[in-house]
């Protein structure tokens, strides 16, 4: 049995417990860590649902942590074969270290670039005596996963952009935008800076820049550059010789239009996007907490999402000057008892493929593992790959009722 510890039980994480058990046909005891007693609440009655709905057994613990305690974290990782680390990005730092020094294996979905160099130096440095496999998700993560597939196709690339968007299907407010996914990531990859190649030279970029519009199944977008989606991506095309003198790579958040002036009004013109100000005379303190606690005040939540995932592509392919198109649109599903928001289920795919795969061989032991080293055909081998491919049917492909 194979012992996972998924630490952060909140809109994701507790979906990546419950996929991890659902699709893992009866590989994995997992056990859940967060602080909060609801959250750990909700998620027992999910998996006690779930034990109920499939044909192989489902194990799992639930335990109260609170991740900022690093002796408590410490001793949630004992007898653990891999940890999940599904906090938010200020929590994240230090987790990888920790797990490390026991012989955990380490995974996560952060978006944070600080966070993942921090990762990759433990690799770098040779103190390496596990899997380091960060960036998991749906972006970073899929979407890279999905970007080499398209990108290894061409000798070299002129442009390769990377866009995903996780939005409300009935979007009401100004912002055009509920709450689907961590409040703080948003904020931060909104604010942080953005790793992109233009004209074939590597570059810092500020997010919500580089503005575009396009339509997509006919419903128009815009898209901006965000931080951390893009991942190692662009290194690994760089290493493999594929990109030139006029390569523009970059990852873009996808949005409906006029979202992005407004955050820009509210992160930028008004300064909330400053990170530990400095507090005024009356004491009080405008920062991005504050920005973060005011969106999570404000915006309400919805389960009626979808996540669309658009690639583009143009280069040197086959002698000729090519372009290749990638798309996909995730809805969410009515799946094992209950509704899944597909930023959810997209992003629980995500790292639990990568888990998956790690275990049963298909990915490095040992050392930093970057998301482009599965190929997009592998990763949709595992009943993970489904989410993307055909979410409608994946509760049966569990269940043996559909050929996958």
């Amino acid at each position: 049995m194979h012992k996972v510890l998924v630490l952060g039980g909140g809109k994701v994480g507790k979906s990546v417990a419950e996929l991890l058990l659902a699709c893992g046909e009866g590989a994995y005891h997992v056990t859940l860590a967060d602080r909060d007693g609801a959250n750990l609440k909700e998620a027992e009655a999910n998996l006690a649902r779930l034990k109920t709905m499939v044909p192989h057994k489902v194990e799992f613990s639930t335990r109260q942590v609170d991740a900022s305690d690093r002796a408590a974290v410490r001793e949630a990782m004992k007898g653990q074969n891999a940890v999940v680390c599904m906090l938010p990005y200020d929590l994240v730092a230090g987790i990888a270290e920790d797990a490390n020094e026991m012989g955990v294996h380490y995974f996560d979905v952060t978006e944070d670039v600080e966070t993942t160099d921090r990762v990759k130096a433990i690799a770098d440095k040779g103190n390496a005596k596990v899997a380091l496999v960060p960036q998991c998700g749906l972006a970073p993560g899929y979407i890279a996963v999905a970007g080499y597939e398209i990108a290894r196709q061409f000798s070299e690339i002129h442009e390769l952009t990377l866009r995903v968007g996780a939005l409300p299907q009935f979007p009401t407010n100004a912002l055009h935008y509920n709450v689907t996914w961590s409040t703080a990531g948003v904020v931060n990859e909104y604010c942080e800076p953005c790793n992109v190649m233009l004209d074939g030279s590597m570059a810092k970029c500020p997010a919500l820049e580089g503005l575009e519009h396009f339509s997509f199944e006919g419903v128009e977008y815009e898209a901006f550059y965000t931080s951390g989606g893009v991942g190692s991506l662009i290194d690994t095309l760089v290493e493999e010789k594929r990109t030139c003198n006029e390569s523009d790579i970059a990852y873009k958040t996808i949005r409906y239009p006029g979202h992005r002036d407004l955050m820009k009004f509210l992160l930028q013109d008004l300064r909330l996007g400053v990170e530990h100000a400095k507090p005024l005379s009356n004491g009080r303190v405008f920062d991005r907490r504050l920005a973060i606690d005011l969106l999570d005040h404000a915006i309400a939540r919805t389960l009626q999402d979808v996540v669309v995932v658009f690639i583009n592509c143009i280069g040197m392919k086959d002698g000729r000057r090519e372009q290749v198109n990638f798309k996909r649109a995730v809805r969410a599903t009515d799946m094992f008892g209950r509704i899944w928001p597909a930023i959810e289920l997209t992003t629980a795919a995500g790292v639990c493929a990568m888990v998956d795969l790690h275990r049963t061989g298909k990915l490095p032991t040992k050392g930093f593992v970057k998301q482009e080293q599965c190929d997009l055909g592998t990763f949709n081998q595992t009943l993970f790959g489904m989410a993307y491919e055909n979410p409608e049917g994946l509760e049966a492909a569990v269940k043996g009722k559909w050929k996958r």
